[in-house]
């Protein structure tokens, strides 16, 4: 069920003080700083919570855009854009630990570009293609108190956190051979956030402005028709985390609102797991030329 629009919740955490017309500047008020021991696991896993997502409950998005490249033996080339929108919604769980719950909206588009596509010609087969659009979640995570790789250099720091994904792959090679790579189905997600401390270590902030950083290695995507070809997609990105609608760019924005209206002010906007497998399963039928 949609929670009532909280713009607060919504599209920030910055204090019931903040507004949204811009992010606020560093707390000059000392006894609201609270120093971070990065190296004790309690909180630095509470830093990490503030930057990708809040230490509250709530909800926070990210606005993302970036380029698909097909990796060859032979040659690593720009096949197609995509950006979108996505959701995290964070509950504070105590003792340290965090859970959090992802929905994703998103498109293809050219490279370079914002404008969804319908179809664009494969640089590596010279066959013209048919994305389908990006419905993703949702997926739960839940995060203890541990070590997260961070780097600091002054008040800037980042944190990123490789994650391995094996599973069955739902496209069986034997039905869908250009489409599925095969049986099982390998991924590579490394995803980083970078802030400041000082908006870290301000006790007035629950969701700190944070740059997100996308970095995938996947097989080749579904609708590449390449499930026999030797090579993978790798997936470069960065986004924003949202704190006014203005961070959005207008056809995201619209993207959303049509694909999913409420999108923004829901904190379970729908509730059937789905992902790009399933979605392009169910959608397509199988291509054997």
């Amino acid at each position: 069920m949609a929670e009532k629009f909280d713009r607060r919740k919504v599209l920030g955490g910055l204090g019931a003080g903040a507004t949204f017309a811009a992010l606020p500047a560093a707390s000059s008020n000392a006894a609201a700083r609270i120093p971070i021991d990065f190296s004790n696991d309690v909180d630095n896993v509470k830093a990490y919570a503030k930057l990708a997502g809040r230490v509250d409950d709530g909800m926070v998005h990210y606005w993302y855009t970036g380029t698909i490249y097909g990796v060859t033996k032979e040659a690593t080339k720009a096949m197609l854009g995509w950006t979108g929108l996505l959701k995290m919604v964070w509950r504070n769980l105590g003792n340290g630990s965090f859970h959090y719950r992802n929905y994703d909206l998103a498109y293809f588009t050219l490279p370079g570009s914002d404008e969804r596509i319908e179809e664009f010609e494969n640089p590596f087969t010279g066959k013209i293609n048919r994305p389908i659009d990006v419905t993703g979640g949702p997926f739960d995570v839940v995060i203890s108190p541990k070590q997260y790789e961070h780097v600091r250099a002054g008040d800037d720091i980042w944190f990123a956190e490789a994650k391995h994904f094996r599973f069955k792959n739902k496209l069986d090679p034997a039905e869908w051979p250009n489409a599925s790579t095969g049986e099982m189905l390998n991924m590579l997600y490394l995803d980083g956030f970078q802030g400041k401390v000082s908006d870290l270590e301000n006790d007035e902030i629950v969701s700190a402005p944070s740059q997100l950083s996308v970095n995938h290695v996947n097989p080749w995507y579904p609708f590449f028709l390449m499930g026999k070809w030797q090579g993978v997609n790798y997936w470069h990105g960065m986004g924003k985390k949202v704190f006014a609608e203005s961070d959005i760019t207008p056809a995201v924005l619209a993207h959303a609102n049509n694909k999913s209206p409420g999108f923004l002010e829901s904190t379970a906007p729908w509730v059937q797991r789905t992902d790009s497998y399933l979605d392009y399963k169910m959608q397509r039928q199988p291509v054997t030329d």
